[in-house]
């Protein structure tokens, strides 16, 4: 799952609504964080994503090895980090919790959209249904679906405290979570190069 993580920051948002600790960078650093650790250790040669080569990847042929970042047992040791750094430099338990909660729902969504993962090491029992690789297209409406149903629910909220979003704003969000997500069909089970061909 990429876009629905970053849908999943609006519910804080809107619920810390007010309080200046609760920025908007630093929920979506959270709900993406798992992710940007990915990249890291990707670029240090720790995990894998393959095919390299983004032209000749599809989602059903992509292979990951994400045991740092997206395992089950270092997952929990992130979002605890994550949270306590946040908490000592914000003095804000609502806002460190919800940095917490937020990289945990990401592993959540991955373990029924995106890739399965391992509890503890590569050779440890996988979990996950796995979505991306075994039905991409399926995971991707899923994926679409909750990026309406959180756009949707944080319209309404923010109408409801008598701060509606624009007609633009509302739009943008809708293009930008479900318009990107849907936006990756056409590569759920056919790679770019393949399509071009």
């Amino acid at each position: 799952m990429v876009m629905g993580h970053f849908a999943t920051a609006l519910i804080p948002y809107q619920k810390c609504r007010g309080n200046p600790k609760a920025s908007f960078w630093l929920l979506l650093l959270a709900a993406q964080f798992l992710d940007f650790l990915m990249l890291g250790f990707m670029a240090l040669g720790m995990e894998t994503v393959t095919p390299e080569n983004f032209f000749n990847a599809s989602f059903a042929g992509m292979h990951t090895n994400m045991q740092f970042s997206h395992n089950l047992v270092p997952v929990a040791i992130w979002a605890l980090g994550f949270a306590v750094v946040t908490f000592a430099i914000f003095k804000d338990a609502t806002v460190s919790l919800w940095c917490f909660a937020l990289i945990v729902f990401h592993e959540l969504c991955d373990l029924v959209v995106g890739f399965e993962h391992n509890v503890t090491s590569a050779d440890s029992p996988a979990v996950g249904m796995k979505l991306y690789t075994t039905a991409p297209v399926a995971g991707l409406l899923i994926e679409a679906v909750m990026c309406f149903a959180l756009v949707w629910w944080f319209a309404r909220q923010r109408a409801n405290a008598g701060q509606a979003l624009s007609s633009r704003g509302k739009l943008g969000l809708y293009l930008i979570l479900v318009g990107g997500t849907l936006a990756t069909m056409p590569i759920a089970t056919h790679s770019v190069t393949q399509l071009l061909s």
